[in-house]
């Protein structure tokens, strides 16, 4: 038996003879894993949670050191005493629908990963994923995370809840505060507007949104489509459209419903003599010269709060002196979401199921920083809806020209909008 000890011995039981077999390197191999108390579920063997991210390496590359931030945290100050988290890797999508499936099959089913934390793609298996019972936490990029009413059943959690509904009933107050700072500048009570984003279903589902919450806030609307690349060297003809979509005369405001490509987009828009106001969600240091002169819808709050300064002290140790990426906050939100359902449940029931029931239920926010973001009425859409407007003068910091608030205002979504 390759040294193995083998013991038996005959026990008479009744007319009936047990043999007992006890195997002591067996023993040993397979009962001291158990002795934690915690039964042994896919991505947590009592004492570590694996978890790994998902999303486009192109536009998010290094975007994940929020999560990273927030997981340290949790292990320096053990946060769940005798839990750690181990995060993993990035796993590239390539922003593909094939790919994203691949990838999110080999992190459940080869590394056998908890729950994906952050998730940045625009095309999750999202039914694989609620297949599998795994939580995906993340900015919420495409319609996965919704529902058209309220549901504690999906495994798809954004920091500030669905931002991308397929079929919304309504869409959210999210321009109230452009609407107020645009018209101020222009002197229009109803100034014009065009929004877009990009060409797949994702980009026309928020170009409608979008579009729906300006109108309801105060704005004319001359242009909303999904009618950008993925990939484009050249935004020539898309800016030619937005600079003339005011019956030939440019906008009062051009409202860019991506990421990265914001920048190009931009230079472009200046090149061709747009004076109006260009808006992104690109409101952090990284882009504050090169989107001088634009605002950013801000999506959490910048102003001063103990939240904000806990956050920069966590990002600072770990980006070990390089600039802090785009994103870096919202992955720092997804952890933290992640984190505070986590602490929860008992360590010894600690599951997939239990912590995608929690998400389902939760309030989440870090006080004074972000949110709340209230499940599951944020499965339908952002409930509430709580925003800021940033503007760049060139360096960093942004300046805050729109204070952050929530609103639950709601509109009318016009079926006219995101072709």
């Amino acid at each position: 038996m390759g040294g193995w000890r083998v013991k038996t011995r005959r026990v008479k039981f009744g007319s009936a003879a047990v043999v007992f077999a006890v195997v002591t390197a067996l023993t040993i191999a397979f009962v001291m894993p158990a002795a934690t108390g915690v039964p042994s579920v896919r991505g947590y063997d009592g004492k570590t949670i694996t978890i790994a991210g998902l999303g486009g390496a192109t536009n998010f590359a290094g975007s994940d050191i929020g999560t990273k931030a927030r997981v340290k945290r949790f292990n320096d100050t053990n946060e769940i005493p005798g839990v750690k988290i181990e995060y993993t890797e990035f796993a590239d999508d390539k922003a593909d629908p094939a790919t994203a499936t691949s990838e999110a099959r080999r992190l459940v089913t080869q590394e056998g990963v908890f729950a994906i934390v952050p998730d940045l793609s625009a095309v999750n298996p999202g039914p694989f994923l609620n297949q599998q019972h795994v939580p995906y936490v993340g900015f919420a990029f495409d319609n996965t995370y919704c529902s058209p009413k309220p549901t504690t059943k999906l495994y798809g959690f954004g920091y500030s809840g669905c931002a991308v509904p397929a079929d919304p009933p309504s869409a959210i107050d999210n321009y109230s505060a452009p609407y107020a700072y645009v018209s101020k500048k222009t002197g229009n009570k109803k100034p014009t507007i065009v929004l877009f984003s990009n060409d797949n279903q994702s980009g026309k589902s928020s170009t409608k949104v979008a579009a729906s919450s300006a109108q309801g806030a105060g704005f004319k609307v001359v242009y909303a489509k999904g009618s950008v690349p993925q990939t484009a060297s050249d935004y020539t003809p898309y800016v030619q459209d937005f600079m003339t979509a005011n019956g030939g005369k440019q906008p009062d405001d051009v409202v860019c419903l991506l990421a990265t490509q914001c920048l190009p987009i931009w230079n472009a828009l200046k090149a061709a003599g747009f004076t109006g106001t260009f808006q992104t969600s690109l409101g952090i240091d990284l882009f504050a010269k090169a989107l001088e002169g634009t605002v950013a819808g801000g999506l959490y709050n910048t102003e001063p709060s103990p939240g904000l300064t806990q956050m920069n002290k966590d990002i600072d140790a770990v980006r070990e002196g390089k600039p802090v990426p785009i994103f870096a906050q919202q992955t720092y939100f997804a952890a933290d979401m992640f984190i505070q359902a986590l602490k929860k449940i008992p360590k010894a029931k600690i599951t997939p199921e239990a912590v995608q029931k929690v998400l389902a239920t939760q309030t989440w926010q870090i006080k004074g920083l972000v949110g709340p973001t209230k499940y599951p009425a944020s499965t339908v859409h952002s409930s509430p809806a709580c925003s800021s407007l940033l503007m760049s003068s060139g360096a960093a910091p942004w300046t805050v020209v729109e204070p952050y608030k929530c609103s639950s205002k709601t509109y009318k979504i016009d079926p006219k909008f995101g072709s």
